[in-house]
């Protein structure tokens, strides 16, 4: 997509990408942790639980799929954007060198999410048993043949995950508007 962009477009295309996901993953109680290139890596119920994490998790995904496609109408060429969410136990903390050190999570689960990110299609936010587990009947997901994904020795059931339903207790979505 960027191949023949002018760098400077590149950097403010993606900022506002990142900046109107951003937005998103704090409306639903969530922390970014990191950016990795065009990726954001956001946490849900790692510093603070706030109730249901992985609804709150599941109704960020939904809410960015919406907004990246209003957000789409305004571009000359589309960003696609793919979500995994695993649900689970995770080691959060400071991690790095002696003299730099980043806040993080760590463990299986932050593993398999990021896997499940990568086998996303365009559009797509992909969850793991767990999490449709922790959603219960609020969540409309349809399931995927079995993944082999890297870094897991069996194969991993995972759902598309449709839509969320919300309750009083889910922050009201508000579209975000990118400059």
């Amino acid at each position: 997509m960027t191949e023949h962009m002018d760098p400077t477009k590149v950097i403010e295309l993606v900022n506002n990408h990142m900046t109107a996901m951003t937005q998103i993953v704090r409306t639903h109680y969530g922390v970014v942790d990191k950016f990795v290139g065009d990726e954001i890596m956001a946490v849900f119920g790692g510093l603070k639980s706030y109730g249901n994490d992985a609804a709150n998790a599941a109704a960020c995904a939904v809410d960015m799929i919406r907004v990246r496609e209003e957000l789409n109408t305004q571009l000359d060429v589309p960003i696609d954007i793919g979500i995994g969410i695993a649900t689970g136990e995770a080691v959060a903390g400071c991690m790095g060198s002696a003299d730099r050190l980043n806040f993080t999570v760590l463990g299986a689960r932050v593993n398999l999410a990021a896997r499940l990110c990568g086998a996303a299609s365009s559009m797509q936010a992909i969850i793991d048993q767990n999490t449709l587990k922790a959603l219960g009947d609020s969540a409309s997901a349809n399931p995927l043949p079995e993944l082999e994904l890297r870094g897991f020795t069996d194969a991993r059931t995972a759902f598309h995950l449709k839509s969320i339903a919300t309750d009083p207790g889910t922050p009201k979505f508000q579209s975000v508007v990118s400059h």
